[in-house]
Parts: structure tokens; sequence; C-alpha cells
């Protein structure tokens, strides 16, 4: 319990200011996550330099990831530019392919979990080996052959909180849409540098009065294709490549 709350941060919104609490040993993991949450903060700043409402600062979760995985990925890129030693550079590269293996990999396997789930209890009451058989079935047809199966956890469903709240019903799959939406953004900022910045501002303090598919209208994109998420998973993909050369 004490290792898992040492992981733990959050970024909480103050009157005009935001709050982030956080632990901090220097390591490169927890830099990540301190960026993670600055992310959170800017995101918040943003809506309150333009002097958005309480309303208009109510934010969908598939938003609400963008600014907090952009500083993440500014400081991860950053970091890799200056690295020397290949270990070092190897280290960063893991941790950045575990990260998008949870939130693209795994939380498919949950959404499949949570799909089913519905679609069954609609018909019928499930009991617990009905529940360990969906979610061992739904990590089977999400990693396939790439995961042992004496790996499978089927009680993962006994430990996630969100699948107890009716209020946060696929809770994951946002991490997912904002992992690939932020990654493909920052593509962006990498061909505009410094004049992209106004319009990412203004993007994040309009996140909760328009539409993800307009704000990214405003950046030339179209995320109601699947070449936009094609184009963010094969950035992934070249960051795996690079994993393997090492």
């Amino acid at each position: 319990m004490a290792n898992a709350a040492a992981r733990s941060a959050w970024a909480f919104q103050a009157v005009k200011e935001s709050r982030i609490l956080a632990n901090f040993d220097g390591s490169f993991d927890q830099v990540s996550t301190l960026a993670h949450e600055l992310g959170h903060a800017f995101h918040n700043e943003c809506a309150y330099q333009a002097n958005k409402t309480e309303l208009q600062q109510n934010t969908p979760m598939t938003l609400a990831e963008t600014a907090s995985i952009m500083c993440e990925t500014i400081i991860t890129e950053a970091v890799l530019k200056n690295v020397t030693n290949p270990q070092e550079e190897l280290a960063i590269i893991e941790a950045q392919m575990n990260n998008a293996t949870g939130v693209i990999v795994d939380i498919y396997s949950r959404y499949l979990f949570e799909k089913e789930v519905f679609e069954r209890r609609a018909n019928s009451e499930l009991s617990a080996d009905d529940l360990n058989d969906i979610m061992e079935r739904a990590q089977k047809a999400t990693y396939g052959d790439g995961l042992d199966e004496k790996f499978l956890q089927k009680f993962m469903w006994t430990w996630k909180p969100h699948y107890y709240s009716s209020g946060f019903s696929f809770y994951n799959y946002p991490y997912a849409f904002g992992l690939l939406f932020a990654t493909g953004l920052y593509a962006i900022y990498q061909k505009r540098g410094a004049d992209f910045v106004p319009a990412y501002k203004a993007l994040l303090a309009a996140t909760g009065e328009n539409r993800a598919a307009e704000l990214a209208d405003t950046f030339g994109i179209n995320i109601r294709t699947k070449k936009f998420w094609a184009d963010s998973l094969a950035i992934i993909g070249k960051r795996v490549d690079r994993y393997c050369e090492l």
C-alpha cells in the first residue's frame, strides 16, 4: 500500500489556481509523473486566463488527459535528445512503452470486458466465475500470443474500483484517446514550433465547450477517420523500433 501511495499524484483545482500533490525522489519516473500533473495545472490555467466559468471548464475525460500527456511527452522527448548513455535511453523508452502498452493494449481488454458484462447482464445475473471467464477471454483477445497465459489476471475485475461506480462506465478508454490525441498534437507541435502554442492554449481553454472533433479541426486534423489514430500509433511504433535497435 505504501509503495502504491508513493507512486500516486493528483492535481486539484482551487479558485483560479491549481494544487499538485505528489511524492518526488528524483527518479525519471517521478519527473514524468510531475510533468503529467503540471500538464493538468497548465490546462486549468489556460481556462482561467480565458476567463472561462466553472460550467465552461467541465472537460470530458477524453480531453482531460490532453495537456498532461503532452507535457509528459515534451519532457521525455527532451531527455531522449540529450541522453548519451544507451542504457539510460533504453530505460526511458522502456518506461514510455510500458505506459503505452497499458494505455492502448490493456485498456482495450478492459473495454472488451465491460462491454460483454453489460451485454450479458441485460439478460441474466453473472457469477464470479462468469466474470473471471469474461476477463480472461478479454485479455486473450487483446494480447494474443504477446502475453504468456500464466500472467493473465482473471481477477482484475475485483480490484478496479471504476467497475463499481455507475458514473464511470467505460472509464478507461479516455486514456487511450488522450495518449493518441496528444501524440498527434505533439507531432504538429514539432512541425510548427512556437506558432503552435497560441492555438494549443485556445484548444485547452475550450475543452469544456466544444467537441473533440471540432477542436481537432482547428489544427487541420480529422479524428473521425482512422488515419489520424493510425498515424499516432505509427509514432509509438517508431519508439518500439528504436527500443529494439538498442
